[in-house]
């Protein structure tokens, strides 16, 4: 199907259904026969709570270009990270954050989200990395979906959400929230670094985070490829679907035949190097189910193969009940981003649930926004007039595995790294900017020089050669319409000119809108 045809289709479903979740199915637990998630209590008698204490280790101020962000480390973990954690410290520095590093010893999840919330009211932080095992909030539902009977699963929208009103009524003093009012927007973003039962922990963080290293300096950026892999029961709104990931990757490679989507085939497209996975299946923590023959038979990918395969792939969304369950051992979401070469970020469910409305999620994501703005203002969209019943069933059990602060877009500081010998720069202004069509830059020019102007986009890549040519003493003003070197009109975002005059270089940020 060409992508206007594919686009067609979709606007069409979305006008048609809008986001009446009544009309689309139901995930389910797809686990074998008798299994079923583990419970708080099981979780608790494993993980009981302690008195609650934190160790400020550093404060990195940044340069004003981001905000205020947060590492909370297991204190019992956190020196044998040091090396680790310091080298993200330093390239959320590079990126303009101002960074607040804690180890975090014990506590009940309330303890927790009262320093999160002072965090955010004394040194206004927009968001917070968990690493390690710190305390779970858990949330349970008397009938989920009203067919599906008692659900009760981690929660981490009660660290997002710092200003809602957070109940316990329906069994009270049990350890479980069952109530949500209030302005129930998310403040923070959170992203979770937990290795439950994957292996040894402080290894598979400190390899996580030489990837989340080598991924800001391009060694593991991948080909900006998209796999939608969409199984029987979600066939009908697998072309909006796909539309909503293309916003992120124009590149999507789709599948959903009813009886092409099986595990089988799945493995086979997961070895294909793309930068994003999107799987549609009924799931457990343990792996993913696909339907075949008509529906009447089943195969398995189990998650164990991820960690196996090692495929060529650094973010999912997992579409999965439970996929993301980080208090199950060996949970599927986690061992997609702790594999050894690849895998940096995940959003899936704790629950049966996953995420709808894609486009508020992938459209900030193709805007330079980080994995955590983008969960953020997800979040936001499905809380904003309040929350129904289907959506908090849905919804309530999203979680963002991974550094909350990488771009799928990709990071620029390696442009800097590209561009040598940058001293102060010569006198240029710039007008319309931002604009939507024409970019005016006016650029003094002191002696008869040399001069080029080249745009790049954020991953480093020259995408216009403006100006290169030999000019004498003037005001040289020139246009730019955001047109690339194929004369084909740039998406909306963040560019930036590089300026070589006078044997003197230096750059300007430019905005598309």
């Amino acid at each position: 199907m060409d992508g206007m045809k594919k686009m067609v289709l979709a606007v069409f479903i979305l006008f048609l259904y809008g986001a009446d979740y009544s009309k689309i199915p139901l995930l389910k637990w797809a686990g074998p026969e008798g299994t079923k998630p583990g419970t708080y209590e099981e979780w608790i008698a494993q993980n009981p709570c302690a008195e609650f204490s934190f160790i400020l280790d550093k404060i990195i101020a940044g340069d004003g270009r981001a905000g205020t962000v947060a590492i909370l480390t297991q204190q019992s973990i956190a020196n044998a990270l040091i090396n680790e954690i310091n080298q993200l410290i330093n390239n959320l520095q590079l990126e303009g954050y101002t960074v607040l590093s804690y180890q975090i010893s014990g506590g009940t999840p309330e303890a927790l989200r009262t320093f999160l919330q002072n965090l955010y009211n004394v040194n206004n932080i927009e968001g917070a990395l968990f690493i390690g095992n710190l305390p779970v909030a858990w949330f349970e539902i008397a009938d989920d979906f009203n067919q599906y009977g008692y659900a009760e699963f981690p929660i981490d929208l009660f660290y997002m959400d710092l200003n809602g009103t957070w109940l316990d009524t329906m069994n009270t003093g049990n350890g479980k929230y069952d109530g949500h009012t209030g302005n129930v927007n998310p403040e923070i973003y959170i992203g979770r670094l937990t290795p439950t039962g994957i292996g040894d922990d402080t290894l598979l963080l400190k390899n996580y985070l030489r990837k989340d290293n080598a991924y800001r300096h391009d060694t593991i950026n991948l080909q900006h490829r998209a796999l939608v892999f969409c199984d029987d029961d979600w066939i009908f709104w697998a072309p909006l679907w796909a539309y909503e990931v293309s916003l992120l990757y124009s590149d999507t490679m789709n599948y959903w035949n009813a009886e092409t989507t099986r595990a089988s085939v799945y493995r086979i497209k997961l070895d294909t190097v793309q930068a994003w996975v999107s799987v549609f299946a009924h799931s457990w923590p343990g792996g993913h189910q696909f339907k075949y023959n008509n529906g009447n038979s089943y195969d398995y990918y189990y998650s164990y193969e991820y960690t196996n395969q090692n495929p060529p792939t650094n973010f999912y969304n997992h579409f999965a009940c439970s996929f993301a369950r980080y208090t199950e051992n060996g949970y599927g979401g986690g061992r997609s981003i702790f594999n050894q070469s690849y895998g940096l970020g995940e959003v899936g469910s704790t629950k049966t649930g996953s995420m709808l409305d894609f486009s508020y999620f992938y459209q900030p994501l193709s805007q330079q926004k980080t994995l955590g703005e983008a969960f953020k203002d997800w979040f936001t969209h499905i809380t904003n007039n309040g929350v129904t019943f289907d959506e908090l069933c849905w919804h309530y059990g999203m979680t963002l595995l991974g550094d909350p602060w990488l771009k799928p877009t990709g990071h620029y500081p390696r442009i800097a790294e590209k561009i040598q010998g940058e001293i102060e720069p010569v006198p240029v202004e710039l007008s319309n900017n931002p604009s939507s069509e024409k970019l005016g830059i006016l650029l003094n020019i002191n002696h008869p020089s040399f001069v080029r102007v080249i745009a790049y986009d954020c991953l480093g890549r020259d995408v216009k050669d403006i100006v290169s040519g030999n000019y004498v003493s003037s005001v040289l003003k020139i246009t730019w319409n955001f047109k690339d070197n194929n004369n084909q009109s740039l998406r909306a975002g963040t560019y930036f000119i590089k300026f070589e005059i006078e044997g003197k270089t230096f750059i300007k940020k430019v905005v598309k809108i």
